[in-house]
């Protein structure tokens, strides 16, 4: 009778990745180099397990050698086969390393998480360091007189932008240079930058256009954009306001909206960078106002709660729909209360007074969800494939 004495070795010693990393079909998971190895006269069922697994050349090793390894089929399980390798999957999978075993487990129908902060620059006495924020470590130095784009990491923060940071704000000051993905739905572990810039591209250039902390699906596949919300509104006259600069806020309102994506049961805002021409007004803090921003608020405030949304947070529920001292772009947030991602379209139509101000909002469900509930679904749109 073959017999196996049972060893027990920590699976994240083996392991090439760390507990949560993503992982795609075809990546190898193992490293067999670490597997640790016992004489075959008391692991002769670990050698006959290798034989029958297939794994004819590590069997013949063990022959030669007189050592046998714990056969990598009794350290892995699930979407990984017996060599390590992660099966035939769509999309991006995790590594899930406990203390018997390893495995991969397949994403749902949508990865998403925020960004967060990963890379910053710190001001100290002799410059700016470069520090990665998730391991705290300093990773490079910049010295300001020659500071140059090509200096900085990442695509968010030019040259121009940082000195004047460096030379208006106080020693030990940072300023964050480059995202991750973090705090995923899945709970799987935070998504790099560079991973973000090589393997979700789309995720990625969309990240760029919105502040930290805003919601990012980084994956999402075999989903219907399906319309349910659809509202309009007039710009209308105003001329103590001004008509031209109210139209060009309009505009720049339905611009910082357009396109924005808001997971289930998540909060967002519009994008970041999006400017708005701002007059004296006395009943504002500030003392200054951007007229022209409430039509279309109005009309992505009434499509959101024709859906049953809680009234957006820096939106008010009367006819000046964006509330003093909020940014019509990124401090307004809204809360998607339904199953699915949606996603807010905006747009315009003609010109001054007259002008419309469209917002249809998708809810981008999966196909597999439709399939079993064709009779709940009855306006579909393009489909993602």
């Amino acid at each position: 009778m073959a017999t196996t004495v049972i060893h027990h070795q920590n699976m994240s010693e083996i392991s090439k990745y760390d507990n949560g990393s993503t992982v795609f079909a075809g990546d190898n998971v193992i490293d067999k180099n670490k597997i640790d190895k016992y004489p075959i006269v008391s692991n002769l069922g670990s050698l006959i397990t290798q034989i029958t697994d297939g794994e004819i050349v590590d069997a013949f090793f063990s022959i030669a050698t007189g050592a046998v390894p714990t056969p990598s089929s009794e350290l892995l399980y699930g979407n990984v086969s017996s060599d390590g390798i992660v099966d035939e999957f769509e999309g991006p999978g995790y590594v899930v390393v406990d203390n018997d075993k390893i495995t991969v487990n397949p994403p749902g129908d949508f990865v998403w998480g925020y960004n967060s902060p990963y890379i910053q620059a710190k001001i100290v006495p002799n410059g700016i360091d470069i520090i990665n924020n998730k391991t705290n470590q300093t990773i490079g130095h910049i010295d300001p007189s020659t500071m140059n784009n090509d200096t900085i990491p990442g695509e968010r923060v030019n040259a121009e932008t940082l000195k004047y940071w460096y030379n208006h704000y106080n020693q030990g000051s940072k300023y964050n240079l480059d995202y991750c993905i973090n705090g995923i739905n899945d709970n799987r572990s935070y998504i790099t930058p560079d991973m973000l810039r090589e393997k979700f591209p789309e995720a990625y250039e969309y990240s760029l256009k919105y502040p930290g902390g805003s919601p990012v699906i980084v994956y999402g596949e075999n989903y219907t954009e399906t319309k349910v919300a659809s509202t309009y509104t007039y710009l209308d006259s105003h001329p103590q306001y001004n008509d031209r600069n109210r139209e060009f806020n309009a505009k720049q309102f339905v611009k910082a909206w357009n396109g924005t994506v808001i997971p289930s049961n998540a909060y967002a805002c519009g994008r970041e960078g999006v400017g708005f021409s701002s007059v004296p007004e006395a009943e504002a803090e500030s003392g200054m106002a951007t007229h022209g921003v409430c039509p279309p608020a109005r009309s992505l405030r009434n499509a959101v709660l024709s859906l049953g949304f809680s009234l957006p947070i820096g939106m008010d529920s009367g006819r000046d729909a964006v509330l003093y001292g909020f940014s019509p772009s990124t401090g307004i947030k809204i809360n998607n209360t339904l199953s699915y991602p949606i996603k807010i379209n905006m747009w315009t139509e003609g010109s001054g007074a007259g002008m419309r101000i469209y917002t249809d909002i998708y809810e981008m469900i999966p196909n597999s969800y439709i399939a079993n509930n064709t009779n709940s679904t009855n306006s579909t749109n393009s489909t993602n494939n």
